[in-house]
């Protein structure tokens, strides 16, 4: 308490001091109020930020074009958006925990010591009432005996003097003055006492009660003061400790606007494209009444491509094992360096609540044990990710090294489960190589029904790897191809394509379901060189064409 008290300076202002006490109590409920209405903005803008995030983020059509670096810049924006939305979640939770209630608990207790204390006042205030009516009621007793003593003293003078009074009524007469001295005495006494007491009453209720309990009214509008100022810096501290990983969160998205590259954008288009040949020069078709009604106008391809593209059904976008070995090698790079840019933004994000989660340990006060449970969930989603992150990558990595035939890297320590991957793993790749390269020399390449998905799959026997997004066509008839290869089939004759097949390499041929075909050579492998009547010569897939007779 200040050296200056109330009790000595403001001892006759009472009702200036409850007035201000009462104004103080107004002012501490105000500040509950406007904690309240804060602690509702931060849960509506974290609210708000969520809602942004799940409004704005990328639909599966968009999800195409997500290794362009814009969109890898935009998905680290709304990434960051759930971990500052997280920064304003606690922020609330602290000023409800250690501002709010606090407020609540000063409130009560300076209302109820207050109360307390006026109540005393009151009753200060009556007894110091009482012990002046005490000693007024003395006072006019006193008076009152002292006129009847004096009364009397004069009506025995006279009875004295008259020499017709008796002997008895002098006497009584005296008696009667006695009578009234004697109660002047005891009533003089009485109001002496009554002025004692009053006075010690009185010098004791100036100096020491009543003082002292303006005093305690003091200290509690002073203590009242003193909480609110720790409150209140309480609430900026809050505040303060959450800034540095909102920073760091603004930091992430920076640096992901740095690695936006219009010209890496622009390659990675031209990368994705089938670089097809433009279409060959139309020739005159003579008539033939006895060919097939499919073998003429089949200069008609245009239209029909244009109408099988509307069929593609979307399995897999990146189609790797269709690529030639550079375009494999440069695919598998930039797959690697994707991957280690998510693995980057996942050990931001795991920093990030290292951070907050080391907050915590320094200042329990902040946040609350669901939070930190919360935070430890986040922490184990995100190790699980960053393992699964390096097992990808890792398994890209063998890739690209069977492709180099280089050395495997080391296997990190990531899970015991991965060793026998590995092995799989560049025993696949080698596979894929081999069928590459010998498509496109004399090795034989095995139909496309015989290749089995797990041939490029070295994790999983179900999934595979390459074809999890690629385009296939769908026959206009809904029929599956078959499950094997036609047999039969000879040079010089002629067969039906029975399914539409689009050419995956240069020495390949397109068909369509009901084209003619003529066999140039069939060496058993599944493929079959044929020709069309324009003269244009490929490989087919034997199991997509059917035998027939020639016309006679």
């Amino acid at each position: 308490m200040s050296e200056l008290n109330w009790g000595e300076t403001l001892w006759d202002q009472w009702d200036r001091v409850q007035e201000h006490t009462e104004h103080g109590l107004e002012f501490t409920k105000k500040c509950q109020e406007f904690v309240r209405d804060r602690i509702k903005v931060e849960i509506d803008y974290a609210k708000s930020l969520r809602g942004l995030k799940k409004r704005y983020k990328l639909k599966n059509a968009e999800d195409d074009a997500g290794n362009f670096s814009t969109i890898k810049a935009y998905n680290v924006f709304l990434g960051q958006l759930d971990l500052i939305a997280r920064d304003h979640e606690i922020v609330a939770e602290g000023l409800q925990e250690k501002v709010a209630e606090r407020l609540k608990s000063v409130q009560k207790e300076t209302t109820n010591n207050r109360k307390n204390l006026c109540n005393t006042a009151n009753q200060l205030q009556h007894e110091y009432k009482e012990w002046q009516v005490v000693l007024e009621r003395n006072q006019q007793k006193y008076e009152k005996a002292a006129k009847e003593a004096d009364a009397a003293g004069q009506a025995f003078g006279r009875v004295n003097d008259d020499m017709n009074a008796t002997k008895a009524q002098v006497e009584k007469s005296r008696s009667q003055m006695s009578y009234r001295q004697d109660l002047m005495e005891k009533s003089k006494g009485d109001y002496i006492i009554a002025v004692e007491t009053t006075n010690n009453n009185q010098h004791e209720y100036y100096h020491q009660r009543w003082p002292g309990l303006i005093n305690q009214m003091q200290r509690c509008e002073e203590n009242r003061i003193e909480e609110l100022k720790s409150i209140l810096i309480e609430h900026c501290n809050i505040q303060s400790s959450i800034l540095p990983h909102i920073t760091t969160c603004i930091e992430t998205m920076t640096e992901s606007c740095e690695k936006i590259s219009p010209a890496e954008d622009s390659e990675l288009l031209m990368e994705e494209r089938s670089n097809q040949p433009y279409p060959g020069d139309h020739m005159f078709m003579e008539w033939n009444s006895k060919a097939p009604p499919s073998a003429f106008g089949s200069h008609n391809n245009s239209t029909r491509k244009t109408k099988r593209d509307r069929k593609k059904t979307k399995v897999n976008k990146e189609g790797l094992e269709n690529l030639p070995p550079e375009k494999r090698k440069k695919a598998f790079k930039e797959k690697i360096k994707e991957i280690e840019g998510k693995i980057n933004i996942q050990l931001k994000a795991r920093g990030a609540l290292e951070e907050i989660l080391e907050l915590y340990s320094q200042k329990p006060e902040l946040g609350s044990v669901e939070a930190m449970e919360d935070s430890r969930s986040q922490m184990d989603d995100i190790t699980q990710t960053l393992e699964r992150l390096q097992e990808e990558l890792y398994k890209y990595q063998c890739y690209l090294a069977a492709l180099m035939d280089k050395t495997a890297p080391d296997k990190p320590h990531i899970g015991s489960h991965l060793q026998a991957d590995a092995v799989s793993i560049t025993s696949s790749v080698s596979h894929i190589s081999h069928v590459s390269a010998s498509h496109s020399g004399d090795a034989e390449l095995p139909p496309p029904d015989q290749m089995s998905p797990n041939e490029f799959d070295p994790v999983s026997p179900t999934t595979n790897e390459f074809n999890s997004d690629t385009y296939y066509e769908v026959p206009d008839n809904n029929v599956p191809p078959p499950s094997a290869p036609v047999t039969g089939l000879s040079a010089n004759n002629q067969c039906s394509v029975l399914y539409d097949y689009v050419a995956q390499h240069d020495d390949e041929l397109d068909i369509w379901a009901g084209e003619a075909l003529s066999i140039v050579e069939d060496n058993g492998t599944g493929w079959v060189k044929a020709k069309r009547n324009d003269n244009e010569i490929g490989l087919v897939p034997g199991n997509y064409i059917e035998y027939v007779e020639l016309y006679s």
